[in-house]
């Protein structure tokens, strides 16, 4: 399958104040949704029409943008690379991954808001499990069935990751990691991070730094951690943009040659982190002893959060394919 992504050409275009302000937004909710364990930013990216284009301009980042930049031919670099795109994306990103990270470890260590917290993140994961499978397409039978064995796999290799967190030596943390290992383990969260259905910050956790580098943010605030913070994160920092740089191309040719098949994995994985949200849910204060009005809440919440996401993503899904529309019909206009 082709990504329909033109050589020089990009499908998402920033031109009007509206167009920053919704592509900002999405990279709020990508951000958001990068903190979150068992939730991928990827998979937003995918389900608000973005994540092609996403990949694309990371992959621009290559020994032909170089030269340009050393011929000092900025206009057309930034036409090459998409900057409006990235320049309204990444702001958004970063503050949705600022904002969530310091409210995330209040949340996550109460007994009823870490339920609530987990209901919403499970409503989020369900729909977008739908959204995506809404992208799979097959052609026959024999492909639905090629497709639901992928889905099967998916869904196997989530539960044996979530296994595996469980398992980790490393999980329940307590030990301050190696700046080397902060640097390893975010070129390799990274690689979720953009993977729809993956979650990076369950990579993390599975490696036991997730709540190190969820604190730093906060750590920021405080004069005695300031320095420290600032330095992790920006090894951090490295680190991801290393495994981003290289990953980003793999990923971009599994897109472009398996494409349903990817996807079809994909909607397995999410499904299969579903049970684990569950079981995190109720780690402080058990099932047994959830009330039946607050077990009624929590379904509430589950399905209030997937209305609410699906509600967002058919609007920005509009949103993108207008601008699209517009764009084709101005390409028309001056031909």
């Amino acid at each position: 399958m082709s990504l329909n992504v033109p050589k020089l050409e990009h499908p998402v275009k920033i031109r009007t104040p509206l167009d920053y302000l919704v592509n900002a937004f999405k990279g709020i909710f990508m951000g958001i949704a990068d903190v979150v364990p068992g939730v991928s930013g990827g998979t937003i990216a995918l389900v608000m029409g973005i994540y092609d284009q996403l990949i694309t301009s990371i992959t621009r980042v290559d020994t032909q943008l170089l030269s340009m930049l050393g011929k000092r031919q900025f206009i057309r670099a930034a036409r090459h690379l998409n900057l409006p795109f990235l320049v309204s994306l990444i702001p958004g990103i970063l503050t949705g991954i600022l904002c969530m990270s310091t409210i995330a470890s209040s949340l996550l260590d109460g007994e009823v808001s870490r339920q609530f917290t987990f209901a919403v993140f499970f409503g989020m994961i369900a729909i977008s499990a739908y959204l995506v499978l809404e992208t799979v397409k097959a052609q026959s039978l024999t492909e639905t069935g090629m497709l639901l064995v992928f889905m099967l796999l998916g869904l196997v290799g989530a539960l044996g990751i979530n296994q595996l967190q469980a398992t980790s030596p490393f999980a329940a943390g307590g030990i301050s990691p190696t700046r080397f290992y902060v640097f390893i383990s975010a070129a390799i969260a990274i690689c979720a991070m953009i993977l729809p259905g993956i979650s990076g910050s369950m990579i993390l956790m599975i490696l036991g730094i997730y709540h190190h580098i969820v604190a730093l943010p906060r750590s920021i605030f405080q004069e005695a951690d300031r320095a420290t913070a600032f330095i992790e994160l920006g090894i951090f920092a490295c680190g991801a943009l290393l495994g981003l740089m290289l990953f980003s191309r793999i990923l971009k040719w599994l897109l472009t040659h398996f494409r349903q098949q990817l996807l079809a994995t994909l909607t397995g994985i999410m499904l299969g982190a579903l049970p684990v949200l569950f079981q995190a849910a109720f780690e402080l204060k058990p099932l047994a002893a959830t009330t039946a009005g607050e077990q009624r809440a929590l379904v509430a919440t589950v399905l209030a959060a997937a209305v609410v996401m699906l509600a967002i993503t058919r609007l920005a899904t509009k949103l993108t394919r207008n601008n699209r529309n517009q764009n084709q019909s101005e390409k028309n206009l001056n031909r």
